[in-house]
């Protein structure tokens, strides 16, 4: 009989590490302790929301092509000890802008990107409860990728973008926007369950 509950065998990359160092107690907590965050209530549809709400906003940007990578686990020889990461999509594409405009209103479309993930994290998290519950959205790592996108764009093009304001720009347009049309929501997380087997989870 089912009960309409979904269940998914987790995945978490540990290429790279050899049996040996699978045997230390150092890898076997480092795996218990993702495997218990991934599989923590509610996080999973979280995450792979996170993430969805990225690559949502940069295929409206223009993207085409992306790839998904499941949790990883690595070893780190200097530290002696294990390091990891959880699912991700990486893009692989980012149209051009033929005009000055056109690059204007691309990049606020790539900031808003860049920030969607936690928006929309912090949304689904405003009704859920979880120790793994993160008052960031966990968007610390996407805020510095668009500050260093802005930094080389005003080093290789001149100008004085601010990240900082763009930022908070990009994150407002996000949070209206989820807030005056529910259908944008619904398309992320029906993308999020796209993305949910292709991120291991």
């Amino acid at each position: 009989m089912s009960l309409g509950v979904e269940t998914h065998k987790v995945i978490i990359d540990t290429d790279g590490i050899t049996d040996e160092q699978k045997r230390a107690a150092k890898f076997r907590s480092a795996y218990q302790d993702m495997m218990i965050q991934l599989t923590a209530s509610g996080f999973a549809h979280v995450l792979c929301c996170h993430e969805a709400a990225h690559l949502f906003y940069f295929m409206r940007a223009g993207t085409k092509n992306y790839k998904a990578f499941p949790a990883r686990l690595r070893y780190d020889h200097v530290m002696d000890d294990y390091f990891g990461s959880l699912g991700s999509v990486r893009i692989l594409d980012i149209p051009k802008a033929a005009t000055a405009s056109e690059f204007e209103e691309l990049l606020l479309r790539v900031a808003k990107a860049h920030a969607a993930g936690g928006v929309v994290s912090r949304k689904l998290m405003s009704s859920t409860v979880g120790p793994w519950n993160d008052p960031t959205g966990g968007d610390q790592d996407d805020k510095e990728r668009l500050v260093e996108l802005c930094n080389q764009l005003n080093a290789s093009l001149g100008g004085s973008r601010d990240a900082d304001a763009l930022w908070k720009a990009a994150q407002s347009e996000v949070a209206q926007e989820l807030s005056d049309h529910p259908d944008v929501l619904d398309a992320i997380e029906q993308l999020a369950s796209k993305l949910r087997p292709e991120l291991g989870l």
